[in-house]
């Protein structure tokens, strides 16, 4: 008889290896471990980006899941592009390559690990990828189909160690040109495959463009798709009732981990330029040693953490002493000025000369101006104890250490109960860079909730705050609904969101209370044919009943 006390469940596994990692560290054992440790922060930094969750550490590689099959291709994309940027510009010694597999199937819950034959074909299908590469199962296959504008190889039914039954798998490949025109014949070899299937679709802006070559994956952006122009809405928003398609439903985030949704703009396959104002993290009266920066003569190299620190290296003997140079004085830095240093306080390369070698997307943020143009009035002062999305830990710190600190602060709330502030010189400064922080350790747009010991938003008294609401979080809106929405998240007043079993929206905002903002919501989704229609979202928050 089954267990029936085993929790068992579908979701996607990803697994990683490193190539040939015994033989580097027999090279150099201390520099294979740092240099690993380095590269499987960054991956595990885009797993969480996209929905997803590590669930152990392999040694050399590292196992997660995700609720979302398309969300684990996504960060498979993105982590062999990371992987690629860095060994770019890096010396023979600090070249690291990966495999990748991705499964979807049946997993049994240990804790917080997970075990089944579904985490056992990932990784199976991890051995068989290519070098630099990404191999997925036929269960996956089946979920992107017409979601990713990508390619892939059919490699039939694969019989694999430990596994009773072959698994029917596919390599990640494009048939076409390399970005920039030219040509390859590993190109040509996967033309010529007469089971190469195509997953190529037009549609959705920010979709990945995956190009193979030697093993290595780039990504580019499609070429931009229209938008539609809608009028701007006015600080008192009208009520959205256009009709939505008949299976649109509004969905609340996963809870087990910061999540990710798909950027407005994937990294761009070429060098970028760098620019001081689009260095991100780092305090405005940072910004003359950025510039300096651009202007500094020599081999030369930047890095810098998620909290702003960075260390620059000028007029080296080559890229690669800069390199080292920065990011040692970087991390030194962070240990000497950070009380706990966590994982995402490694310090990252963000420029090699003028060229920006960061491989990460930009953080995803709110609309600006970021905050409401009016506060609530009378003045809402801030009080760790009633502040949403907190648990008690957070309670104490802020108390502790936010609310008797004299500087610019802003405290910001993010997705999974994310909570964050650092001090900084003005407002302006310390909003964008705890946007910034919230929005890169997440993956979506975080709210300033408070700015000082004054509260900017209110919190919804009659519903329980769960996480908070992004466009997102809604599904199927057309263009003018998403401006209306994206603007919502920043009016005045009271707000409220409310939404169908059959998809149907309706939006109120700048109401004198919250049952006004409820009630009007309300009536606004059944005007617009909405069944069932419930509140799903009052102020930047989404709710559910007490």
């Amino acid at each position: 008889m089954t267990d029936p006390n085993l929790v068992r469940r579908l979701t996607t596994i990803l697994a990683i290896d490193v190539v040939a990692f015994s033989a580097m560290s027999a090279r150099d054992e201390e520099h294979a471990l740092g240099l690993l440790g380095t590269r499987l922060d960054t991956a595990g930094t885009l797993v969480r980006q996209h929905r997803g969750r590590v669930f152990k550490m392999t040694g050399d590689g590292l196992l997660a899941e995700f609720a979302s099959p398309v969300e684990a291709v996504r960060a498979a994309l993105e982590i062999q592009e990371a992987m690629r940027s860095a060994n770019a510009p890096a010396g023979p010694d600090d070249q690291l390559t990966l495999r990748i597999g991705v499964n979807l199937g049946d997993v049994v819950e240990n804790g917080d690990d997970l075990m089944g034959d579904a985490v056992n074909v990932a990784v199976r299908l991890e051995s068989i990828s290519a070098t630099g590469g990404i191999c997925i199962s036929g269960s996956v296959y089946e979920q992107i189909v017409g979601k990713l504008m990508l390619g892939a190889e059919d490699i039939g039914e694969q019989h694999v160690k430990n596994i009773p039954r072959p698994i029917h798998a596919y390599r990640l490949t494009i048939d076409g040109p390399r970005p920039g025109g030219s040509s390859h014949p590993a190109h040509a070899a996967a033309r010529r495959m007469p089971r190469a299937r195509s997953l190529l679709v037009g549609g959705v802006a920010g979709v990945l463009v995956l190009a193979a070559l030697a093993g290595t994956f780039y990504l580019r952006d499609p070429a931009p798709t229209p938008t539609l122009q809608t009028a701007e809405p006015t600080s008192d928003l009208p009520v959205i009732n256009r009709p939505l398609p008949e299976t649109v439903a509004g969905t609340a985030a996963s809870r087990t981990a910061p999540a990710a949704a798909p950027p407005a703009a994937t990294p761009d396959p070429g060098p970028r330029r760098y620019i001081a104002k689009e260095v991100p993290f780092v305090p405005d009266f940072r910004m003359r040693a950025l510039e300096n920066y651009a202007r500094a003569e020599g081999a030369k190299a930047l890095a810098l953490n998620v909290r702003g620190i960075f260390a620059m290296a000028t007029r080296r003997v080559d890229e690669d002493a800069a390199r080292h140079a920065a990011l040692e004085e970087c991390n030194r830095a962070v240990a000497r000025d950070v009380p706990r240093v966590r994982d995402y306080d490694r310090c990252m390369l963000y420029a090699v000369e003028n060229d920006v070698v960061w491989s990460f997307r930009p953080p995803p943020m709110p609309p600006p101006p970021y905050v409401p143009a009016s506060r609530p009035s009378p003045p809402i002062a801030f009080d760790p104890a009633t502040a949403p999305l907190l648990h008690p830990q957070a309670r104490e710190r802020l108390a502790l250490r936010y609310v008797p600190n004299q500087h610019d602060r802003a405290l910001v709330l993010g997705h999974a109960r994310f909570d964050w502030w650092t001090p900084s010189e003005t407002d302006a400064d310390v909003i964008r860079r705890n946007l910034q922080v919230c929005g890169h350790l997440t993956g979506r747009p975080c709210v300033v909730y408070a700015l000082k010991n004054e509260v900017l938003v209110r919190t919804p008294q009659s519903m329980r705050a769960t996480d908070v609401l992004t466009p997102q979080d809604v599904t199927g809106l057309d263009a003018g609904q998403i401006k209306a929405l994206e603007q919502y998240l920043i009016a005045n007043d009271w707000r409220a969101v409310a939404l169908g079993m059959n998809g149907r929206i309706g939006l109120a905002s700048g109401r004198a209370t919250e049952q006004d903002a409820t009630a009007m919501a309300l009536q606004a989704c059944r005007d617009a044919g909405g069944s069932e229609c419930s509140i799903i979202a009052i102020g930047p928050f989404l709710v559910a009943p007490p």
